[in-house]
């Protein structure tokens, strides 16, 4: 295990359009935290979306920072990615260099 300490992530300058928005966290970062502060900006963005019922009952945040080790792969040495739907979206996961977050707005 790596001794490097996970930090919280902060909102981040990325991009939104009508339909996605991305935000990258440098690395160390809590996973949980930065898909929390990305949704959080969705929710600002898109005011359908709602902040109930809350995150933590789409995503269990313990299982979701499991999958994301400091020497996350899939065995074959694929950066590892995950998804899930928050209320109208598709929230994706990418684990690579930095921490992407990116949520779709589905029709």
């Amino acid at each position: 295990m790596s001794n490097q300490r996970k930090t919280a992530a902060r909102s981040v300058p990325g991009w939104t359009t009508e339909t996605e928005l991305v935000r990258t966290y440098d690395r160390p970062v809590n996973v949980v935290d930065a898909v929390g502060v990305a949704v959080t900006d969705a929710v600002e963005e898109w005011p359908e979306l709602s902040e109930t019922p809350p995150l933590h009952r789409f995503v269990d945040g313990e299982k979701l920072n499991g999958l994301f080790g400091p020497e996350a792969t899939d065995g074959n040495g694929q950066i590892p990615s995950v998804d899930f739907r928050f209320q109208g979206c598709r929230v994706t996961v990418m684990y690579g260099s930095s921490i992407r977050v990116i949520v779709r707005r589905e029709s």
